[in-house]
């Protein structure tokens, strides 16, 4: 084996968030009359442009988490015309749903599982620490490892060399021989590529791969992650 050890992210790599983001969103547009004024996609488009500019800012540290869970309602009922009086409420109201929809990506699972019977294995993830450890009870991680790095813990987020040294000093191998799955190209692939690892992208929720975008390995589907950590297994 060329790899010793396998870390993975979480959100959109082994859970759904984007299917739990646009349920919970479908929920709470049902729940709340202000927001039923625009139609469920142009109320959820609007948001994720601004969520995703203000976790980029966030990323950056030009913004606070306080900051970034007030304003991203607001901001997004403003853009829309909606009444913002109850923006607080929403918000508190949507980070409770969006638990109630968590859910593995189809056949992430049954290949960590896989993984985890030939490498050691740990978790990298981006996000606010509460919701995080939440997510990792959820999955019930805890079977696979003890090694969990979480961005806030941190105090500075994917890409940042912080994380990954971190990482590569839990992981105690070369840092060649470690890879990183994840889904994120700017904060997982850059971040692992940036680290001296080998990194495999799950491209699965990334609409346009760009030219010059590129990791060791990228997939689509599960069994192809398992086939290239492990190749006696396709034989």
């Amino acid at each position: 084996m060329k790899h010793d050890f396998v870390f993975f992210d979480l959100d959109n790599t082994l859970l759904d968030h984007s299917a739990a983001e646009k349920s919970a969103h479908g929920a709470i547009h049902s729940l709340f009359e202000e927001l039923r004024q625009v139609d469920t996609d142009q109320w959820l488009a609007t948001y994720k442009a601004i969520n995703t500019r203000l976790w980029l800012e966030y990323q950056k540290g030009e913004t606070d988490r306080h900051t970034l869970q007030k304003t991203r309602f607001r901001e997004s009922m403003e853009k829309l015309g909606i009444d913002t009086r109850r923006s607080e409420q929403i918000g508190k109201r949507y980070m409770e749903v969006y638990r109630d929809y968590w859910g593995w990506i189809e056949g992430a699972e049954e290949a960590l599982m896989r993984v985890a019977e030939q490498y050691p294995v740990g978790f990298i993830t981006n996000g606010f620490l509460e919701t995080q450890q939440r997510k990792i009870d959820f999955l019930n991680l805890k079977r696979f490892s003890s090694i969990f790095i979480i961005s806030e813990e941190v105090g500075v987020m994917k890409p940042h060399p912080k994380v990954f040294d971190l990482a590569t000093e839990k992981a105690d191998t070369s840092r060649k021989r470690i890879v990183y799955v994840g889904d994120s190209y700017s904060s997982d692939i850059v971040g692992g590529r940036n680290a001296g690892w080998s990194t495999a992208w799950y491209t699965a929720y990334t609409s346009v791969v760009s030219s010059g975008q590129t990791a060791d390995f990228s997939f689509d589907q599960f069994p192809d992650l398992v086939g290239y950590l492990i190749p006696e297994s396709t034989k």
